[in-house]
């Protein structure tokens, strides 16, 4: 998560005379990267802050508008602007003086527009290179017409983008920066905790009462309430909130809009402002109600209910859930726990009475969310990171006391706190003698000392430190060797010792599913094949074109699209959309993918599975080519026994008859066959294509990881060729397994080809295979080899009726 923060905000906490840059290298080798520095007045000189006196219409274009406008000098400035923010006779605004050319590289020139003089230009923030929005930014009367608003806005300032880790979110913050700057350079921290007067006007008159733990309320002499309930504490360790009243909702000060700005927020209006500020200066997100539109004056944290719906402050409407946690008045929903505000229940310039909210939400349960309605936020990002429960008691009580400052308001209420108060901090017995076993180095006891408390330990004991863990770092913190690198990374990495590892070192441990993932992916490159990868998603229609029931698809819960709404139970739909897109461009196709497929269970969490599907296009013998490469990964992975099987059970797209399933003993291995013709046409494929699609978990379970080796032959092999006419329907598996049945000295029998012709008589066929025979004590002789040949010629013709040809 990166940060933008003013350089000169940061050092509010900590004194330092360092540079930018010196800043930047030291703070990025032991804290938190700076990814970049960014001077912000750089080329704005020429911009000052103008008044305007007078506004007429221009005599000779109906969208363009004339103004005077003084700039400090005696004459007043006189420019043309066109449709930008309305503006009105005494505001004050940022001007461009021509000639000047801004820092987004606009040239501002003198220039004759419809017969009329323009000396200047009216300035936009994105204009200005502020922001990236076009909005105006409006000076009030203390700062005089003719200002640089360099001065004007304290612009002689760095703008740093910092990367903080996501192990981190204490450090998410300026003062969690700062508290990191002054441990990194040795400086006191000069952060204050804001101490706002919490006295309760008589006119306001509202007193606390109540559980302290589940529910809170409060109650004036008016019998105004403000009743606060937590239904789900586990999902809110803590809720606090306060009423302020007689606020004057209005602009923010420019010091405040500016901080904002340049962090990449827009300003709102005080009150939104004052929650957004505290979200930089401390992490801790804050939501702010108008009292006034909580039906009942309640507020409920409680899981929200099937259909219920809210319109957040980003104008859209979210369907919600019983998993989403939301905040809730007496009827509806006022806000989505952790993520987002309600538009209904949002201060307007007309908010007299407002709610301040500051709660600490479980990750988990903000992260469903945000997931399961696509909404995120900055305040989303930090609670999924994991806040602590005392950070929201500081934030409440910073933005009650700017509230008191910049919106005049008044305390209305006590202080709701609700959950967990007391939470033991976390203490670890520290052993000095570690931090040279891990570092080897010898650090003095006293720095060691100096160094963890400049990071908020608490310290005591000496050899055997007894150390409290400070309670920004509780998440983040909990053994020696946390305290082990906290040490290493503000003594300094660089100046650890340089030595080479001694000992043994250890071999590499290969997971073997990733050797057999390996082998597979480089056997079948060798083989001419290319590897595609394709998204998980697939569509209904995909499934369907395949004959695959959808309703066996796991459906995602919130699609990219329609295109990407399930999760795909096989990997043979986009293996032919990839064949589609690259046939025009090749006559013949090798393509596999080995990845997921995700397969559902009856009330149960769906199977993810590994599968490695090849498939091979154009040209001739597609079917005996996916075989041969079938039996070739068999093979290398040294499964023998296995058994092939025409059926079309575990896939529905193969040809009748050409569809092999493959098993060993009871093991289904995966299948290959011949697609389908009108599956072709469904994905306007123009050859015939054939595939093969393998269980691989399963292959990895059973492949033989020994290799075992034999003595090269002493003798050698005799080879003869036959030729046999059967019935169509015999299947040369089942040939091939009586023929192995017949001798000892039968070495391999190998499949040469299939032949079919009318000459060979009605529904037949002829098969050709190999027979190789040996012995291994001897060189055999022909008579042996012959007495072979007509016993399995005997057994063929016995149980098939076949003939020789």
């Amino acid at each position: 998560m990166n940060l933008k923060i003013s350089y000169n905000w940061l050092r509010e906490y900590f004194k330092t005379n360092q540079s930018v840059t010196d800043f930047a290298k030291e703070f990025s080798l032991k804290s938190q990267s700076v990814e970049k520095i960014k001077l912000i007045g750089q080329g704005l000189g020429g911009v000052v802050v103008g008044k305007i006196l007078e506004i007429e219409k221009h005599p000779n274009a109906d969208r363009l508008s004339l103004a005077k406008v003084d700039i400090g000098r005696r004459k007043p400035l006189e420019l043309i602007f066109g449709q930008m923010a309305k503006v009105v006779v005494g505001d004050q605004l940022p001007v461009a003086v021509a000639p000047v050319k801004l820092p987004t590289g606009i040239e501002v020139q003198a220039a004759n527009i419809h017969g009329v003089n323009s000396e200047g230009m009216f300035c936009l923030n994105s204009e200005l290179g502020l922001s990236d929005r076009d909005e105006v930014m409006f000076f009030d009367a203390s700062v005089a017409p003719g200002t640089s608003i360099v001065d004007a806005l304290k612009l002689n300032d760095y703008l740093l983008e910092i990367e903080v880790t996501s192990n981190r979110p204490d450090a998410m913050s300026v003062v969690g920066l700062a508290r990191e700057a002054a441990a990194v350079f040795g400086k006191k921290f000069l952060y204050r905790e804001p101490k706002p007067s919490l006295v309760i006007p008589a006119k306001a008159g509202i007193q606390a009462a109540g559980s302290p733990i589940r529910s809170g309320m409060t109650k004036n002499k008016q019998n105004l309430l403000l009743k606060v309930e937590v239904k789900e504490p586990k999902l809110c360790p803590r809720y606090q909130a306060m009423v302020m009243t007689n606020v004057k909702v209005g602009p923010s000060p420019l010091w405040l809009q500016m901080r904002l700005i340049l962090a990449g927020l827009r300003p709102i209006n005080n009150l939104v402002d004052i929650t957004n500020y505290v979200l930089l200066e401390l992490g801790q997100p804050l939501h702010v109600f108008d009292y006034d539109k909580l039906n009942g004056q309640k507020i409920i944290v409680r899981p929200a209910k099937n259909g219920e719906k809210i319109m957040a402050l980003d104008g859209k409407n979210y369907d919600l859930n019983e998993n989403n946690l939301i905040i809730a008045d007496q009827q509806n929903p006022v806000a989505i726990a952790g993520v987002m505000g309600g538009e209904f229940s949002a201060t307007t310039a007309e908010t007299k009475t407002i709610v301040f909210e500051s709660a600490n939400f479980q990750p988990l349960t903000v992260r469903k969310t945000t997931r399961a309605i696509n909404l995120r936020s900055e305040s989303s990002d930090l609670f999924e990171k994991g806040l602590s429960t005392f950070s929201t008691k500081l934030a409440i009580l910073r933005a009650v006391e700017l509230t008191q400052k910049l919106a005049d308001g008044e305390v209305a209420s006590s202080l709701i706190d609700l959950g967990a108060k007391a939470a033991l901090p976390t203490k670890i017995n520290f052993d000095l003698a570690n931090v040279k076993q891990y570092l080897a180095l010898e650090i003095p006891e006293d720095k060691i000392r100096k160094i963890l408390e400049s990071l908020g330990f608490k310290v005591k004991g000496k050899k055997i430190l007894n150390l409290e863990v400070p309670w920004w770092r509780a998440n983040d913190i909990t053994a020696q060797h946390d305290i082990i690198e906290e040490i290493a990374r503000i003594y300094g990495y660089d100046e650890l010792p340089r030595t080479l590892p001694s000992g043994e070192l250890p071999g590499l441990v290969e997971d073997s599913s990733f050797a057999w993932e390996s082998l597979a992916k480089n056997l079948l490159v060798g083989w001419g094949f290319t590897e595609v990868y394709n998204y998980s998603m697939v569509s209904a229609q995909l499934l369907t074109d395949l004959d695959f029931p959808v309703k066996k698809a796991v459906r995602i819960a919130n699609p990219l699209n329609e295109e990407m709404a399930y999760l795909r139970l096989t990997l043979l739909p986009q293996i032919l959309v990839n064949i589609k897109i690259n046939q025009k461009n090749f006559s013949r196709l090798k393509i596999f993918e080995l990845s997921h497929v995700y397969l559902t269970e009856n009330n149960k969490l769906p199977k993810e599975l590994l599968r490695l599907t090849a498939a091979v296009g154009g040209g001739k013998d597609n079917f005996l080519a996916v075989k041969g490469i079938a039996e070739l990964l068999l093979e290398k992975f040294g499964i023998n026994n296995y058994q092939f099987k025409i059926t079309d059970e575990n896939c529905p797209i193969w040809e009748k008859g050409k569809g092999l399933d493959v098993y060993q003993e009871n093991n289904f291995l995966g299948q290959f066959g011949l697609i389908r013709s009108d599956v072709l046409e469904k994905f306007d494929l123009d050859f015939p294509v054939a595939c093969l699609d393998f269980d691989f978990t399963t292959l990895v379970k059973l492949a033989n990881k020994q290799k075992i080796y034999v003595p090269m032959p002493e003798f050698p092999d005799v080879n003869r060729d036959l030729a046999i006419v059967v019935d169509q329907k015999i299947t040369w598996q089942e040939v091939s397994e009586l023929v192995n049945q017949s001798n000892p000295l039968l070495e391999k029998v190998e499949y040469l080809s299939t032949f079919v012709s009318p000459a060979l008589g009605e529904n037949k066929k002829s098969l050709a295979f190999r027979l190789t025979f040996r012995a291994p004590d001897r060189t055999l002789k022909v008579e042996e080899v012959e007495a072979v040949v007509e016993k399995v010629v005997s057994s063929l013709e016995k149980k098939f009726g076949a003939r020789l040809r």
